[in-house]
């Protein structure tokens, strides 16, 4: 069966004005609450993820001045707009955004920006998108430092920052903290830097670019840190090409791929953890709800002893958090 989609434009024939015109209809004025619902349909009608949401992100996004690219974009500012319709321009943008959604690019990677914890970051194709549950990690980390004391600051250390969306929220939430990322990925590594320096943290994050591994040694780091946390490529290499097309049309799958049973960065960074931290450190990990049943029994044959401390549900109920204790 053939499905047809009604493709719509939002092209106005002044700068002031909107006309919506379609194949299927006459040219008509429509107002923003108009153009959401067309948009929605539209999305449908292609099988597009969460139809309303993208169409209130896009049209939010299409009203933002284009010299303000940093601009945080929230679902609901169309509401607060002071326009009833959009002008040329803005339908022309809305065209383009509407578009690259069709194709399924994530919402996040249209608006370049994107709301994490406390803190609001840039986001580019193709690193990773931080995920809701993984605000959950942040807090995990704050709630088991110790409080601040005058004086003196706690070192850390993330592997994989990605976007830097973690760390950055983390250091935002306390300042006497400081940082290490371990990253791979050049383009990651840049987006964390830039996100750091848009955010005014870049003083208190160090970066280190390099893939921990059995084996390899890493410039940079420093002897001991007080906690280490991680959100790793955790997703078993039999479920990648089950992902949506948002994630493996667009996002570097590296940043997804543990390999068989998903553990084949997790234990080189619990491996790391161990030299870096002393007896009672914490490792903080993000993983796939299988690793809580798999890894225990993996972790007698690492250099450094560990035991599982806890395992935390994430937003869906589902074990989505480890934190294990070196013993």
């Amino acid at each position: 069966m053939t499905r047809h989609v009604k493709h719509c434009s939002f092209l106005s024939d002044t700068s002031s004005s909107q006309t919506l015109s379609c194949s299927t209809t006459t040219s008509s004025k429509s107002s923003l609450s108009d153009i959401v619902t067309q948009v929605t349909a539209q999305f449908s009608a292609a099988s597009v993820p969460e139809p309303e949401l993208s169409a209130q992100y896009l049209l939010s996004c299409s009203l933002v001045s284009p010299s303000l690219p940093t601009t945080p974009v929230l679902a609901s500012d169309w509401t607060k707009s002071s326009s009833t319709h959009l002008t040329r321009d803005q339908a022309v943008t809305l065209n383009r955004l509407v578009q690259c959604r069709l194709a399924r690019m994530p919402v996040q990677y249209i608006l370049g920006n994107w709301d994490f914890h406390n803190i609001t970051i840039q986001v580019r194709p193709p690193v990773f998108i931080p995920r809701p549950e993984t605000e959950q990690l942040v807090d995990l980390v704050l709630s088991s430092l110790p409080p601040p004391a005058p004086g003196k600051q706690l070192h850390l250390l993330e592997v994989g920052p990605g976007s830097g969306a973690v760390s950055l929220a983390i250091l935002s939430a306390r300042k006497d903290l400081l940082v290490t990322c371990v990253e791979r990925s050049s383009t990651a590594l840049q987006l964390t830097k830039d996100n750091a320096t848009l955010l005014g943290l870049k003083d208190r994050m160090n970066l280190v670019q390099g893939k921990v591994e059995a084996g390899v040694q890493l410039d940079g780091l420093c002897e001991e840190y007080d906690l280490v946390f991680s959100n790793p490529p955790y997703i078993l290499r039999k479920d990648l090409m089950t992902l949506a097309p948002e994630i493996h049309l667009y996002e570097d799958l590296r940043a997804l791929d543990g390999g068989a049973e998903g553990l084949d960065v997790i234990l080189p960074i619990i491996e790391l953890a161990g030299e870096k931290l002393s007896t009672g450190g914490l490792v903080m990990l993000e993983v796939d709800p299988c690793h809580p049943h798999l890894l225990p029994s993996k972790l007698d044959s690492l250099s450094s002893s560990f035991m599982v401390d806890r395992v935390v549900e994430d937003i869906r109920e589902k074990e989505r958090f480890m934190v294990l204790r070196k013993t």
